[in-house]
């Protein structure tokens, strides 16, 4: 995997976040996946267009099926200890992405593809519904947590980021 970093602190943090990238990677996919993807690891400032901890894209040129070009976004302002975690959560993400599982598209019909069903996001709150292979969502309400790929992301970030810590000696 070749990982650039765009913005850090320093370079021992871009050193970091290179060695963080490649240890989640290994963790959530088959080495031969993680040889073939490309990842621009930039650290942007909080603004109202980026009000988010993180975000993680792939580029225009290469969509899905299968995208192989990768940024991730990450707030400046977090500590150390929220970015490796956030990191992780987005790469999840992009293992979602790589691997097929999600597409991250929300296609005409307004609905998203997650491990070959479609899911619903609701433009209203309401709890979640479950009918066949679909869930209905709010997009910023509470059952933004329910969605499947942010469940899996959220329950994978902060062992992700102990084991990473843990094998790097990092504190």
């Amino acid at each position: 995997m070749q990982v650039s970093v765009r913005g850090a602190r320093d370079r021992s943090w871009a050193h970091l976040f290179r060695k963080a990238a490649r240890f989640y990677a290994k963790e959530l996919m088959h080495q031969n996946l993680v040889n073939n993807l490309y990842l621009e690891i930039k650290f942007i400032g909080s603004s109202k267009n980026f009000p988010d901890k993180g975000q993680c894209e792939w580029a225009d040129h290469d969509g899905p099926p299968n995208p192989r070009y990768f940024t991730i976004f990450l707030a400046k302002c977090l500590s150390k200890k929220d970015a490796l975690q956030t990191l992780a959560h987005e790469m999840v993400h992009l293992k979602q992405f790589a691997k097929n599982e999600m597409t991250g598209l929300i296609y005409p019909s307004g609905l998203y593809m997650w491990k070959g069903a479609d899911y619903k996001l609701n433009s209203k709150f309401s709890p979640a519904r479950k009918s066949k292979n679909m869930i209905m969502c709010h997009p910023k309400g509470a059952d933004y947590y329910y969605q499947p790929w942010e469940v899996e992301a959220y329950g994978l970030e902060v062992g992700l980021w102990a084991y990473f810590t843990q094998q790097s000696g990092i504190e």
